[in-house]
């Protein structure tokens, strides 16, 4: 397997990625630290003195579990919702997303690296390195590996809820399309390939 750099700089992202100040009204939605929410308002911490933005889990009912974000952004986990335009970036770039290097040791430090990270690429990282491990295993008769299969439950849950929530689909609808349009960059991609290969072989 390849090796992926963690992360490079690009539309992926999103605003504020590296921290800033966003400005958000009540209602809108965002993601704090990979968990979709909803800005139920405004209200200075106790704590510290900041003034922070009020938030909700996006499918609480009763908004017993709120989140106090700082305006300031300084951590940069604050960011926008992914949209529409991004989203058919991601399932472009997808094919291209490196796998992580195949070490049995250190995976679930890889692994948990990634999480930490905003990118909707890392998360696709992981999909793509622990789908593709337990395949080699299951060719070779093995038995799947239990923390690649905690990994790829968990980057598909927060892949899926972000992409269902901006694509106004449910989970199960949002990984079918997602999975199939990648599949049919997939397609052309090989095609194309394959076509560049015999103009080269015919010149």
């Amino acid at each position: 397997m390849k090796t992926t750099t963690y992360c490079s700089p690009c539309v992926l992202c999103y605003n504020a990625g590296n921290g800033g100040e966003l400005v958000y009204k009540v209602n809108d939605v965002v993601v704090y630290r990979r968990d979709v929410c909803r800005v139920t308002g405004k209200k200075k911490s106790d704590f510290t003195g900041e003034m922070c933005y009020v938030l909700v889990p996006y499918n609480s009912t009763d908004n017993s579990v709120t989140m106090q974000v700082p305006v300031s952004n300084k951590a940069g986990h604050l960011r926008d919702l992914v949209s529409r335009d991004q989203i058919d970036e991601l399932i472009q770039n997808a094919p291209g997303i490196e796998t992580l290097e195949s070490k049995p040791a250190n995976m679930k430090s890889q692994y948990a690296t990634l999480m930490k990270g905003d990118s909707l690429e890392d998360l696709i990282c992981i999909i793509k390195t622990s789908y593709l491990r337990n395949d080699e295993r299951m060719k070779n008769h093995k038995k799947l590996a239990s923390i690649d299969a905690e990994y790829l439950d968990k980057a598909e849950k927060l892949l899926y809820s972000e992409l269902s929530v901006a694509l106004d689909m449910t989970y199960d609808e949002s990984k079918e399309f997602f999975e199939k349009e990648v599949a049919l960059v997939e397609k052309r991609n090989a095609k194309a390939k394959t076509k560049s290969k015999a103009r080269a072989k015919a010149s």
